[in-house]
Formats: structure tokens, C-alpha cells, sequence
């Protein structure tokens, strides 16, 4: 990890992605319960979550876009000082209704931020290297999901205002590190040879199809959390305002240590099936989850199942970018969190009645759901490797057969 971070420009966006991301860990926390503080109903935390996921997903491209055309850096500081702008905002909220509003231009804001973050690291390492960089960057992202949620919990216990004001002063100085750290450099190739339709059809081809599909199972996860996870662990579960916290902080501790090593893996081993096994083993822990009637049992299948992933995250990551083309690294990687969008849009809507029917369906249901993507997308992406290889051996053998000819 540490000799990855040589690279001046790598630590830039790690920083930036740990500042930035333990403000959001300190307000996801604790957003539901605020919001439920204000007056507001379920209704309402669904329709700001599905708001938040709608203007999210929309603005999804256009932000990959702009990150081709306009640059990394400038996408990524105009998303992190709305991102600020917006958490201050929460404290002014004349009724419930305004989460709503509110949310939906939190989603469209941050849209920016992590494909720019996710198509730079892409740029800045060659595909021998992209799984220890994406590990590395995943760590420090990891990190501010760790020391966040704590955070978050300890704070609201003085006032949910001190939350979102520290978030605020956290997404600032994640904008200045990336502004005095990170270079202003153009996209490589960013208007290639190629118009719209022969761009879509790099977009949509089938490696990249099955990271799509296994990110779309991925953030069925994030559709519960933004809707339903702080009430399972509150009223199901008992759990304090500082438990909630850490049992967040128990899912970033083991991805914060180990997707480094998941990252050196990524290099040097098959990643389509590291994705197939190590996703395939995070199933057992919804069963868990579903089972579970105290909050100890959570957090310990949080820390084995953020253990598994860790091996996943960097090897799907590298896998995206090395199917990505140069020119349009911002677009793969907006269309790859469109469709994680999707996935939590699906669940935000999906969960909510089940939950109302027992609070164990929705956990359910989502081990069912990625359990599927994964074997879907593992094989997939297995699928591809193997046809890379075959391509590899085939011109290897043509470069000895011209060899010999030479010769003779």
C-alpha cells in the first residue's frame, strides 16, 4: 500500500476520499434518525431516499461525461463543495418535506465524486498495478467509513446540529487537498476516434456488462441502509446511537486492513473468480442477519463479511478499469455506479413494504439478489479472462510462426 502512495496524485484522492467519506459515514448515521426527529414519516424517509437514489442515477452520465471532456479534478472539486453545501443545509429544513427536495440535490451532487475519483486512478496506473492502487484507494475510503459512524453516533449524543456542521468542514478540506494535490491534467484521449453509437457499444460490452450486473446486487445493500437499517438496529435490534455506530464502523475496520491485500491479489490471481468465491461467501452472513436477536451477532458477520468483500471490491474495480477504453474512463465508471444506483433504488422501494411485513424479508431477499449477480457476473467476467488468454496465446504462437518463417 504505502508504495503505492508514492504516487502524489494517489495520495491526493485517498486523503480526499477519507476526509469525505467520514463526513458522509458521520451523517449516515444518523440522517434517518434525525429525519424521524423533524416529524418525518416512513413515507418520507422512503421518497428522500428514492429521491436521492432518482437524481443520483440521472446525473450519473452526464458527470462521466464531463469528467472526460472537462477533467477529473475539476468534476471532483465542484461535486465535494456542493456536497458541503448541502450537509449545512439540513440545519434550515422548514418541514419534512423539504428532505425530499434536499436529498434530491444531494444525489445529483454526489453523482461526481467517486467515478471521477474511480476514472483517475484508472489514468494515473497500468492494468499490473490497478488492483494494489484501487486496494490502496479503497482503504483510505474504508477508513472514513470507520471513523465516521462512531463519530457520527458520539456526536449526535451532544446534537444531531454538531453532525452535519463536522460534515461539513470535512467535505471543505476534501476539496482543498484535491485543489493544492491533484494535478490539472486532461483525460487521455478524451474525444477518441469513435461517435455516440460506436461509444454505447463500448459501454455495453460483456465484461463490462457483468460488473454492471454484480454492481446493480451490490447496492441492493445501500437501498436498505438508506431506508430501513438504523430502524432494524434500533428497534429490532436494540441497539444504541453509539452501537449504530460502531456496528457501521465493524464493516470499515476489516475492509480498511485487508483490501490492500485484496488489491495485491487482484494483480495476481484470476479476478473473475476471486469475485466468484469470495462473493459466493458472504451469503451465510444474511442468514445471519435475518436470525439475529442481538446487536453482537451483527457485528461480528459484519467484520467476516466486510473480511470476504474486501477481496471483491478491488478485484471488481481493476476488472472495470482495465475493460474500460482510455477516452471514456468517466463514462464506464458513471454507467457502473448507475446501475450499483439502480440496485439501491430497487431495494429502497423493494424493502420497504417487506420490512413491513417482518423485518427479516428484505434481508432476505437480499442474499437471494447477489447471490444471482454473482454467479452471473463471475461467470461472466471468467468467461472473458479466458477468451483474453486465448487471444494472448494465439498471438504469441503467430509471433513465433512469423519468427521461424523469418529464419527460413
Amino acid at each position: 500500500m504505502f508504495s503505492t502512495l508514492r504516487n502524489r496524485s494517489l495520495l491526493a484522492l485517498c486523503l480526499a476520499a477519507f476526509s469525505a467519506y467520514t463526513g458522509a459515514g458521520m451523517v449516515t448515521t444518523v440522517r434517518v434518525l434525525f429525519i424521524r426527529s423533524h416529524g418525518g414519516s416512513l413515507a418520507i424517509i422512503s421518497a428522500s431516499a428514492t429521491a436521492f437514489l432518482v437524481a443520483n442515477f440521472a446525473c450519473q452520465y452526464p458527470w462521466g461525461w464531463l469528467a472526460d471532456r472537462w477533467g477529473r479534478k475539476q468534476v471532483l472539486l465542484l461535486g465535494l463543495l456542493a456536497q458541503a453545501a448541502i450537509s449545512g443545509l439540513y440545519l434550515a429544513v422548514p418541514s419534512p418535506a423539504f428532505f425530499v427536495v434536499l436529498r434530491l440535490f444531494d444525489g445529483a451532487a454526489a453523482a461526481s465524486v467517486l467515478p471521477a475519483a474511480r476514472a483517475a486512478v484508472a489514468d494515473l496506473f497500468s492494468d499490473e498495478h490497478r488492483g494494489r492502487a484501487y486496494g490502496t484507494f479503497t482503504a483510505f475510503f474504508n477508513c472514513g467509513f470507520l471513523v465516521g459512524p462512531a463519530l457520527g453516533g458520539f456526536l449526535a449524543g451532544i446534537g444531531f446540529a454538531s453532525v452535519f456542521l463536522v460534515a461539513v468542514a470535512l467535505r471543505l478540506s476534501s476539496a482543498l487537498l484535491i485543489a493544492a494535490l491533484l494535478p490539472n491534467t486532461r483525460p487521455a484521449a478524451a474525444s477518441a476516434a469513435g461517435g455516440d453509437h460506436s461509444g454505447w457499444r463500448e459501454l455495453t460490452r460483456l465484461p463490462l456488462l457483468a460488473a454492471y450486473l454484480i454492481a446493480f446486487g451490490d447496492y441492493l445493500w445501500i437501498g436498505f441502509d438508506m431506508t430501513l437499517a438504523p430502524l432494524w438496529l434500533r428497534h429490532h435490534l436494540g441497539a444504541t446511537l453509539l452501537l449504530i455506530g460502531i456496528t457501521y464502523s465493524a464493516w470499515a475496520l476489516p475492509g480498511t486492513l485487508l483490501v490492500p491485500l485484496g488489491g495485491r491479489l487482484a494483480d495476481r490471481f484470476s479476478r473473475g473468480r476471486l469475485i466468484l468465491v469470495f462473493g459466493l461467501a458472504q451469503l451465510p452472513m444474511y442468514l445471519l442477519y435475518a436470525a439475529a436477536h442481538s446487536i453482537g451477532l451483527v457485528i461480528a458477520g459484519f467484520c467476516l463479511q466486510a473480511s470476504f468483500y474486501a477481496v471483491v471490491s478491488p478485484a471488481l474495480d481493476a476488472h472495470v478499469a482495465r475493460s474500460s477504453p482510455p477516452g471514456r474512463r468517466g463514462r464506464v465508471q458513471s454507467t457502473y455506479s448507475a446501475c450499483g444506483i439502480i440496485g439501491a433504488l430497487a431495494g429502497a422501494s423493494a424493502f420497504v413494504p417487506l420490512y413491513a411485513i417482518d423485518y427479516r424479508l428484505p434481508l432476505l431477499a437480499q442474499g437471494m439478489g447477489y447471490g444471482m449477480v454473482i454467479l452471473a457476473g463471475g461467470f461472466a467476467i471468467l468467461l472473458t479472462e479466458r477468451r483474453e488468454r486465448t487471444k494472448v496465446i494465439d498471438r504469441q504462437l503467430l509471433s513465433e510462426d512469423a519468427a521461424v518463417a523469418a529464419l527460413q
